[in-house]
């Protein structure tokens, strides 16, 4: 078969961390069947309408269309035409698809009318949390009714967990769902060949995740530090990532004295992740609302035990074989799960969380369920 992903998220030179989930979610059917990307960017085109061009670098037939951010709703016209743009160059280069693959609320929307004219079915992956009630965010206008039409029109709609499901049933109750998780790629993230007994010094605690919004709970994780330090000092915390309010989260373990047990480190590639994950010997996550994390089950197929705020899809993935859960915007309880996993770190089977990570969440698995599908999407 051949599947088009069409999405307004993708990994760019300006935005390299944008949508690495939607490619890994391409990588693990790509083995089985073809796929091309057609990525609405959402990056200014500098000629006409829009600009079409291929995304260099990347090992699927990928194009990027750029549209021009006209008063609206003359840049909605020029976002439509980008995308029927993106269908023809696709089917010219051969590959004229079986199924239509939409990402996000703006993509689904364009997936139905490229669906209405070329008669193609459509599946509509959703990852956001904004559909959350803990998301203090609401979809503009224009998105929601993308995402009503989406709901109603495609043949599969695939949330990547049940609590994300239970919120689009909400918008639309008869949309037939299918839950198909994020994926982990595991020729990247897996447990080292050898690992030396856990030592005292220090343990390594390890987190990941933007830090433009409050939402992954570094402030919380910081206060939670800060109460573990009262009683401790053989751990050390390494932070990736990177995002506005990072000066303000630098300035916060100054004030809770906890700065000599911190590392800010800024974004890393995915290589270098898996690589601070095999080292690691916590991975810990105080967000105050998820919906599948990627850096968890990265983590686990890296074989780390966790720490976790029991938030969206979090306690889908993560039972008492793997870590410990803990209620949001609750640094001393969060202190206190930290304690009991590092004092019992040798009680956790790194090698049955990562295989039972790898189960659930590897390439083999996903792929093969995206395939299902497709296959039935297409009948």
């Amino acid at each position: 078969m051949n599947i088009l992903y069409l999405t307004t998220e993708w990994p760019s030179e300006e935005r390299p961390t944008d949508g690495i989930f939607i490619r890994e979610h391409a990588a693990a059917v790509a083995s089985e069947c073809s796929v091309a990307v057609v990525h609405i960017a959402r990056l200014p085109g500098e000629h006409g309408l829009y600009d079409l061009a291929p995304i260099p670098g990347e090992t699927l037939p990928a194009w990027r269309v750029r549209y021009r951010r006209f008063p609206r709703p003359l840049s909605y016209l020029s976002f439509v035409l980008g995308a029927f743009a993106g269908m023809r160059r696709v089917r010219r280069a051969g590959l004229d698809p079986d199924v239509i693959h939409a990402h996000s609320p703006l993509s689904s929307g364009l997936a139905v009318m490229l669906g209405s004219v070329y008669r193609k079915p459509i599946v509509y992956t959703e990852h956001w949390t904004i559909f959350i009630p803990e998301n203090p965010g609401r979809l503009a206008r224009v998105q929601q009714m993308f995402t009503k039409l989406a709901l109603r029109r495609s043949a599969f709609v695939l949330p990547v967990s049940d609590d994300l499901r239970a919120a689009l049933a909400e918008l639309e109750p008869s949309a037939r769902f299918r839950v198909i998780r994020n994926v982990v790629d595991e020729r990247v993230f897996h447990p080292p060949a050898t690992r030396e007994p856990v030592s005292t010094s220090p343990y390594r605690l390890l987190t990941i995740g933007s830090l433009d919004s409050e939402r992954k709970g570094v402030d919380i994780l910081l206060e939670a530090v800060a109460r573990l330090a009262e009683e401790r000092t053989d751990f050390h915390l390494d932070v990736i990532g990177e995002g506005r309010n990072r000066p303000a989260y630098e300035a916060l373990a100054e004030r809770l004295g906890v700065s000599q047990l911190v590392t800010f480190h800024g974004w890393k590639p995915k290589a270098r992740l898996a690589e601070l994950m095999r080292a690691a010997d916590l991975f810990v996550l105080a967000s105050r609302f998820e919906n599948q994390p990627c850096v968890l089950i990265e983590a686990m197929a890296s074989g780390l035990p966790v720490v976790a705020t029991a938030v969206g899809g979090v306690p889908e993935t993560v039972d008492e074989r793997s870590g410990l859960l803990v209620e949001p915007l609750d640094p001393e309880a969060f202190a206190q799960a930290m304690a009991k996993a590092l004092d019992g770190l040798d009680r956790y089977d790194r090698a049955g969380i990562s295989r039972r990570a790898l189960e659930n969440y590897g390439q083999t698995r996903i792929g093969g369920e995206l395939l299902e599908v497709y296959a039935e999407a297409a009948r």
